[in-house]
């Protein structure tokens, strides 16, 4: 913001933005990383970088004095299909708490509405009808900003507990449900 409104200098912000671009997508995959299990969707994440990476400071090069929203599609699309994965990847690992009690959970809900929110309000943005549309697209965006931000914080509230051998969420080696009958009196 200071090279925009104290120096004048648009491409120097625009330059700056494009690179935020490239550090925020390398922490957020970063990030997605250690919450995934499966080494080949980790791999497949840390390899994503790279290409990234490329695209992006191509569209820096040709779209040096204007703003492309091309590397922020992809990256949105990246994570959402990301999100995706890990939620498949959580519904096959038992838990011994609900899975809305995990962090990482809260955390890829809110990040997925804010893709998500995001990736369609830069599809619609691009059309331009007045200012009644500019106005209500200020209002979802400011409604997914707050939305995101909810999530992020009940992810606070989560607690996760690990078995220390291999990360992998496990049961109590105590409990015996085969041996419960619905009849038992649980209460001795």
């Amino acid at each position: 913001m200071f090279s925009l409104y104290y120096l004048k200098k648009p491409t120097v912000y625009l330059t700056l933005v494009k690179f935020y671009t490239i550090i925020e997508y390398g922490l957020f995959s970063l990030m997605f990383y250690y919450f995934f299990n499966s080494k080949t969707i980790k791999k497949v994440i840390l390899i994503s970088i790279i290409p990234f990476t490329i695209f992006s400071v191509i569209n820096l090069f040709y779209n040096q004095y204007n703003f492309s929203n091309y590397p922020l599609l992809y990256e949105f699309i990246s994570f959402m299909i990301f999100i995706i994965f890990y939620f498949y990847e959580k519904m096959k690992i038992e838990y011994t708490v609900p899975v809305y009690n995990l962090i990482s959970f809260w955390i890829s809900v809110g990040l997925f509405f804010y893709f998500t929110g995001n990736f369609f309000f830069l599809l619609f943005s691009s059309t331009n009808i007045g200012k009644t549309f500019i106005n209500q697209m200020q209002i979802i965006y400011t409604v997914v900003t707050i939305t995101k931000n909810l999530l992020l914080c009940f992810s606070l509230h989560g607690s996760e507990t690990k078995s220390e051998q291999n990360n992998q969420y496990i049961f109590p080696e105590d409990l015996h449900l085969d041996d419960f009958t619905p009849n038992q009196n649980t209460t001795n």
